[in-house]
């Protein structure tokens, strides 16, 4: 019947704009994730500038403290220059090999700096992708599901409206079969006159 179809389709209207308000919420999600991976690329990418500039200033020749690199502990630095307290030569000797020993692991320690921000650079950009694939997805989802929602919704107001004209038209029918009734029985209640009076004149005419 037409009242079980309406109520199908507005059962299925339904789940339509469910499904479509999750997905509204999913690519609200995945539009904040990409902001945020957007901000931290943006952030790793100016630590990445700053270390290289620290490793070229180095490479240039300028002092641990100028380019603001730790360099080993500062207790074992100490333990080392009391060390090299002898004569002057064997200081300097020292002296150069702590300068070497602190300015090679400011280098390592800059190299190891890089290396973790370009991992989590190729971390961030591969998760970017998925979720540029995945919205690409859902907005394809989105299309479809608005597409279906409309159909439905147009079946659903022509059934209704079908239906709207149906009633209106039962109870035209409905009249006109109520009057046509009472014609009916005006007619009989006329015969039933007819039939008393020509009772009555065949009396009449017997006696």
């Amino acid at each position: 019947s037409i009242e079980h179809r309406i109520s199908e389709l507005e059962s299925s209207l339904a789940r339509n704009e469910e499904q479509l308000d999750i997905l509204l919420r999913n690519l609200k999600i995945y539009e904040l994730n990409i902001s945020k991976i957007a901000d931290n690329l943006e952030e790793l990418l100016s630590e990445e500038t700053s270390i290289k500039e620290k490793y070229n200033n180095l490479l240039q020749g300028a002092s641990m403290d100028t380019v603001s690199v730790t360099a080993v502990d500062d207790e074992s630095v100490e333990e080392k220059s009391g060390q090299a307290s002898g004569s002057s030569a064997e200081n300097l000797i020292q002296q150069r090999y702590h300068f070497l020993d602190n300015l090679n692991f400011s280098f390592q320690k800059l190299d190891n700096d890089l290396q973790s921000i370009s991992s989590l650079q190729t971390e961030m950009l591969n998760a970017r992708s998925k979720i540029f694939e995945k919205k690409e997805q859902a907005l394809e989802k989105k299309v479809v599901l608005e597409e279906n929602g409309s159909a439905l919704k147009e079946e659903c107001e022509k059934l209704e409206s079908d239906l709207e004209i149906s009633v209106r038209e039962e109870e035209v029918l409905t009249l006109e079969y109520a009057q046509l009734i009472n014609k009916v029985e005006g007619s009989i209640v006329l015969s039933d006159d007819i039939d008393r009076i020509l009772f009555s004149s065949l009396t009449n005419v017997d006696e």
